[in-house]
């Protein structure tokens, strides 16, 4: 069975570093919330007590991210929220702000979904 997870990032409190920048639209109301992932593994990887938050950028032209690293949040504590009727969770992981030196790395990506057809066709 098909388990519907979302993990949420969030700073301790709404005034933490960097609080005037993060909005949520159309409204663009402040909050707290990082990032956001939502995963429908069976048996996900959930964030641990310090883990860092990623951070991801593009250097192509269609705009596909290109590079990661470690981000400047580091989990502080997780809560887990289950719906026992439908098997969805949530997981909130609270950050604190501890920035550290970018160190990029190049992603790997996987073939095309195109090129793939293509060669399913040939076969």
């Amino acid at each position: 069975m098909t388990t519907e997870t979302w993990i949420v990032y969030k700073t301790e409190n709404r005034s933490d570093y960097g609080w005037e920048d993060r909005m949520l639209m159309p409204r663009e109301s402040l909050t707290n919330i990082l990032w956001e992932n939502w995963t429908y593994q069976e048996k996900p990887s959930i964030p641990q007590i310090g883990d860092r938050t990623r951070n991801y950028k593009s250097e192509s032209e269609n705009g596909f991210t290109t590079h990661g690293r470690d981000g400047d949040w580091v989990v502080t504590r997780v809560e887990k929220f289950v719906d026992l009727n439908t098997d969805k969770k949530i997981f909130v992981c609270y950050c604190k702000y501890d920035p550290i030196e970018p160190k990029w790395s190049l992603m790997n990506r996987g073939a095309k979904a195109s090129d793939l057809l293509e060669q399913k066709a040939e076969v």
